[in-house]
């Protein structure tokens, strides 16, 4: 990751929180009866998506509500409000990540969570809050776990999803000493590489909701892989990230989920 990178990164963040507060949230796209985005997500992901196209020209940029444009094997990965359900609530837990994506992994990543006052980012193989350097907890019993699970499904097969979704719950909550759901998978990834979550099970692998999380994750010693324990990848369909001392009992908890 360059300098010239990162500036450009932390440029983006910057004019991303400059917008947060200033565009509609009443003008709604929905995207499933219960889904939808806001007249700020798409202002501040087209406003990134030319301010970053400025600057890092070479590379190219993905967008949560406009999708694809220019390389496919280096780009920018932005979700402009992770937890818009949250943001238009006035609930705290949301905020803008942004991750560099090569040959089909997370490399980079920044996370700003405004209500929090915080702001993330990967440098130099470790990761950082607001300026310092964070590591993930040292829990090594699932009884003193705390693990945040994703949120529901809303699309058309939500039904079977959530299904799966509510067992993986009554898994966990066999298991481990508390269970929550923020809504945001920005906050729940940020929130473990600080320590204060233990393990992310997330039944959903959307490339913009995950993607600086899970760098940011790897960097505060974190280990990511599928639920199944399988290595991770972008193309998978789930997310599982824990600290090293309880990730085997995690993948074992959660391992006779349909």
């Amino acid at each position: 990751m360059s300098s010239t990178t990162e500036l450009a990164a932390n440029a983006a963040i910057d004019l991303a929180l400059s917008l947060l507060y200033d565009g509609s949230i009443e003008d709604r796209v929905y995207k499933t009866d219960r889904d939808f985005a806001t007249a700020t997500d798409f202002a501040i992901e087209d406003a990134v998506r030319e301010l970053l196209a400025r600057q890092t020209p070479d590379l190219g940029f993905l967008g949560e509500e406009r999708g694809h444009t220019g390389d496919r094997k280096r780009y920018w990965c932005l979700d402009p409000v992770d937890g818009t359900t949250n943001f238009t609530r006035g609930l705290p837990n949301y905020g803008v990540s942004l991750a560099l994506i090569e040959d089909q992994a997370p490399v980079f990543g920044t996370i700003a969570l405004p209500a929090q006052g915080e702001r993330y980012i990967t440098r130099d193989g470790a990761a950082h809050l607001n300026g310092q350097p964070i590591s993930v907890s040292d829990t090594a019993d699932l009884r003193d776990s705390v693990v945040s699970m994703g949120d529901f499904a809303t699309s058309a097969d939500r039904d079977e999803k959530n299904r799966r979704r509510l067992a993986m719950l009554g898994q966990l909550a066999a298991s481990v000493g508390r269970v929550r759901m923020y809504g945001s998978a920005a906050t729940d990834l940020a929130w473990l590489a600080a320590g204060r979550l233990d393990a992310v099970v997330i039944d959903a692998n959307r490339t913009w909701d995950v993607a600086a999380g899970v760098a940011l994750a790897r960097a505060a010693g974190a280990v990511v892989t599928h639920v199944d324990g399988s290595p991770y990848r972008l193309s998978g369909t789930d997310v599982l990230a824990t600290t090293t001392l309880i990730h085997d009992a995690i993948a074992s908890t959660l391992a006779n989920v349909p």
